[in-house]
């Protein structure tokens, strides 16, 4: 137990020397501030728009840039004013995708792999009983018995 102050702002002291120590080669400190985001964010867009390049991937933005596809979500995730951002630079990659792919630039099932997997993307399906009509059975719980006795009375009426 810690008897008077002075003896308590001493070790609060050693403890932030440690802390500041074994901070002096840490590689895995955060080191993103807004601006430097922002900037990356930039120059990552302007690629997607670069035409002689072509990236449909945002791996393929991402290994340009010598860095990894997850860094996007990370940072969009910590500084939500980059949201837009991070949308804008995925909305450019899904139209050059598409867009190449139409062209024949690149294979049009690698175009649409890419699209399904990474953009949502997904086939039309048939939603219904293949042409029949769909008959929705009601949902009777929530009636009282006498409720239910007059609906079979119009049942009956109908017929």
């Amino acid at each position: 137990m810690i008897k008077d102050h002075a003896h308590l702002n001493k070790r609060v002291n050693v403890i932030k020397q440690n802390i500041m120590k074994s901070m002096l080669n840490n590689k895995n400190a955060e080191k993103w501030t807004l601006e430097e985001a922002t900037v990356f964010f930039d120059e990552a867009i302007d690629l997607s728009k670069d035409d002689e390049k072509k990236f449909d991937f945002i791996g393929e933005v991402a290994r340009e840039m010598g860095t990894y596809r997850a860094i996007f979500i990370y940072l969009s995730d910590k500084f939500i004013e980059l949201k837009s951002k991070h949308e804008t630079l995925l909305t450019n990659l899904e139209a050059n995708c598409f867009l190449h792919g139409k062209k024949g630039d690149i294979v049009p099932s690698l175009a649409i792999m890419n699209l399904k997997s990474n953009h949502k993307w997904t086939d039309r399906i048939d939603n219904t009983t293949k042409g029949d009509s769909i008959i929705n059975k009601p949902d009777y719980s929530n009636l009282s018995n006498e409720e239910i006795i007059q609906l079979k009375k119009l049942q009956e009426k109908t017929k």
